[in-house]
């Protein structure tokens, strides 16, 4: 009787092990490129943001971004005499420049195009004049902390100013700081207290962060009033 001699499986293995090595360098390949777009993506964003132009200070801000710039604000940045120019905050270390913001094309209030800057809504009153006046900022950029980042440390009878273009100064007093949802942000906001005649409200973001709307689910809101 003839034996069969049993054929060897060997380069059928081989056959699996070279297709099972190319899969793994195919996705391999592929998981870099995606790695390499993240990084380029990444770096894009970084350098736009560090290097983006500082707003003209006669202009009216009417889009706002979600990546703004981080930008260091030149000592010469001006606005025209009659409007504001900066804020300081010296019981929380801060002071910086104010932007013109309006509305955009959702009729929402427009957030300044850069950390560092204050937003003074041109739709209210001027700071320290008649009726209500609002000033918003950032809490915090993508890589720097915003010009309004302590914000919520502010106690009613704290004194800060707004300077203006011509460099005269409005000063201002703490009457209230109330944390508020969203939601409500916006009534709250624009809520005139009728015992306080020059009334300025500052507002910024804080609470926790939602990724689907990238905004913060709560609002610090600063109530006060021209002296």
């Amino acid at each position: 009787m003839v034996r069969l001699k049993k054929r060897s499986n060997r380069s059928s293995k081989r056959g699996t092990v070279s297709r099972t090595q190319r899969k793994v360098r195919l996705v391999l390949f592929v998981v870099g490129l995606v790695l390499v777009g993240v990084g380029l993506n990444a770096v894009r964003n970084w350098y736009n943001i560090k290097n983006a132009g500082v707003p003209a200070g006669h202009t009216v801000a009417t889009i706002s971004t979600d990546a703004p710039s981080e930008q260091p604000v030149p000592d010469s940045y001006s606005v025209p005499a009659d409007k504001p120019l900066s804020i300081q905050l010296p019981t929380i270390k801060t002071e910086g420049f104010i932007q013109q913001v309006g509305v955009d094309k959702e009729n929402q209030m427009v957030v300044p195009s850069n950390v560092n800057m204050a937003g003074w809504y041109t739709k209210g009153a001027l700071p320290g004049d008649d009726g209500l006046s609002i000033i918003d900022g950032h809490v915090h950029g993508l890589y720097a902390k915003g010009i309004f980042y302590n914000l919520g440390k502010l106690k009613a009878g704290d004194i800060f100013s707004v300077t203006y273009g011509d460099k005269s100064v409005r000063k201002f007093k703490v009457k209230q700081v109330q944390t508020v949802s969203t939601k409500e942000a916006d009534t709250a906001l624009f809520v005139r207290d009728k015992t306080i005649p020059k009334q300025l409200n500052l507002i910024t973001c804080t609470g926790r962060f939602d990724k689907e709307s990238k905004t913060y689910d709560s609002r610090v809101i600063v109530v006060a009033e021209a002296f």
